[in-house]
């Protein structure tokens, strides 16, 4: 326990300045989009996200973990798998505390005559509940955070060559889904889900992913390559 304590503690200052700035500027952003929309909203139409942006920076950040908390781990005497183990709860508990900032911001903003919140639960439900906001959150902050870590372990283990590499595949599988128009069927698909469904299949993937990323870790230099 307190080996994760103590995890828990070095990887969030690893990050703490970062977060405090990101999220600093994302409530700056909301605040001045209620502004616009209470002394302009006649003239103006405003579409704000509050989740995006939040995708976006966990999976930046998970794709830094290595480089900064690796080697320091492990200088500690932590294995690897142990090192692995603490990071997953640690992301866990901070796709939690970043879908409940989500989904009070959400609940507390005041919807003007032009003020639209962006949100990926709209596709599935258009008045969705609390919880149903904040679970979907925290799943795709998973997803994120995960996906993130796997860029970041290409990297690692590959070197810059690879690491690029490897995007330039990834960026193909949008390439290929428009080309031969496999975007209608995956919409279709999507569509006949069920949020249950939808959110534990998003949940097994990324566990899928954590598990293969912690076997390429297994033998990784202290040292990127």
């Amino acid at each position: 326990m307190n080996t994760v304590k103590g995890s828990f503690y070095v990887l969030f200052q690893s990050y703490k300045k970062q977060i405090m700035t990101f999220w600093c500027i994302l409530f700056s952003i909301v605040l001045f989009s209620l502004f616009l929309d209470n002394f302009f909203g006649e003239k103006t139409f405003i579409a704000i996200s509050v989740s995006i942006p939040v995708y976006i920076f966990y999976g930046i950040m998970a794709a830094k973990l290595l480089n900064k908390t690796l080697p320091y781990f492990l200088k500690l005497g932590l294995s690897r798998l142990q090192y692995m183990f603490n990071v997953g709860l640690f992301f866990i508990s901070w796709s939690l505390i970043g879908a409940f900032i989500i989904a009070c911001t959400q609940k507390i903003i005041p919807y003007g005559s032009n003020l639209f919140i962006i949100h990926p639960i709209l596709l599935i439900d258009n008045s969705p509940s609390f919880l149903q906001t904040m679970a979907l959150d925290t799943v795709l902050l998973l997803f994120f955070l995960t996906s993130g870590l796997l860029l970041n372990v290409v990297f690692y283990r590959l070197g810059i060559l690879g690491g690029y590499s490897f995007i330039g595949l990834l960026c193909l599988i949008p390439i290929l889904t428009i080309i031969f128009k496999w975007y209608s069927s995956l919409i279709d698909l999507l569509s006949n889900l069920s949020t249950f469904t939808l959110l534990s299949s998003l949940l097994i993937f990324s566990a899928f992913l954590y598990s293969i990323i912690t076997m390429a870790i297994r033998n990784v230099s202290v040292n990127p390559a």
